[in-house]
């Protein structure tokens, strides 16, 4: 399995999973043209994608989906509730419109899906899985949750949000109610909040994680990265190599998992 970021902070999201012929995105939160300039740099081709899969409604994660989606006659994939809060739901050919499944399978990938708490209406985190491989995939949430815990099990690659110092943020130039929502339960995932979660999820073996969904105004990816590089070299050697930031406006590392 391939997998990298096409883009990811709280101004755009997007990301790319391979497995032999298929290949998916995971949100489209960015331009269409974006989207379609990105892959070609990458030598993918957008009308080679099966599917788009949203993880939930906000503009930062849908942008781009209903034009790629149309133009290449992608079918878009998102949990029922979801649906009723698209604004392009309408608009969209009902043989491109797709709901998650627990059973779900696409090509070589099948897929288990986990609640997260932010303020969207039926926000999800996802494992994707192909190849005999587990990648994990949440963002976008405030706390970690139950279904969380139990999704990322066994993984062999993690892409964790850390979206927030918690200085940085009380102190930076947001208005109070908004720093509020993002400190909140259905807000975002703070730096700390991240590492405490691989510190219990990676005791047994570590696995590679890239650290998604930075705030370019409440973060930085120094500050991101140097809050979790403790955790891993307490779970074990040459901690660098496992730990990578997914950069706000082009492409990550690429995984070759």
């Amino acid at each position: 399995m391939e997998f990298f970021t096409l883009a990811s902070s709280s101004s755009g999201n997007c990301a790319f999973a391979k497995s032999g012929d298929t290949a998916i995105l995971i949100d489209a939160g960015i331009a269409a043209a974006k989207i379609e300039q990105t892959l070609a740099e990458q030598g993918e081709r957008p009308d080679k994608i099966a599917a788009i899969l949203l993880t939930h409604e906000h503009t930062d994660h849908i942008a781009g989906a209903a034009r790629l989606a149309v133009r290449y006659g992608i079918p878009v994939y998102a949990s029922p509730k979801t649906w009723s809060a698209l604004p392009f739901a309408a608009a969209l050919p009902p043989s491109l419109k797709r709901e998650f499944t627990y059973d779900m399978r696409l090509g070589e990938f099948s897929f288990e899906f986990c609640k997260t708490s932010h303020d969207a209406v039926q926000p999800v985190g996802l494992v994707v899985q192909a190849e005999g491989k587990r990648l994990g995939y949440v963002t976008d949430t405030g706390t970690v949750t139950r279904g969380m815990l139990y999704a990322l099990h066994d993984l062999d690659a993690l892409v964790l949000e850390a979206n927030h110092d918690r200085q940085m943020l009380m102190q930076g130039p947001y208005a109070p109610f908004l720093k509020r929502r993002v400190a909140g339960l259905s807000g975002h995932l703070a730096n700390s909040q991240a590492a405490e979660l691989l510190a219990r999820l990676l005791q047994k073996r570590l696995c590679p994680v890239m650290l998604a969904h930075l705030s370019e105004t409440n973060n930085t990816p120094q500050t991101a990265y140097q809050a979790i590089l403790p955790v891993l070299q307490r779970l074990g050697g040459g901690a660098e190599k496992w730990l990578a930031v997914a950069p706000a406006h082009a492409p990550s590392v690429r995984w070759t998992l």
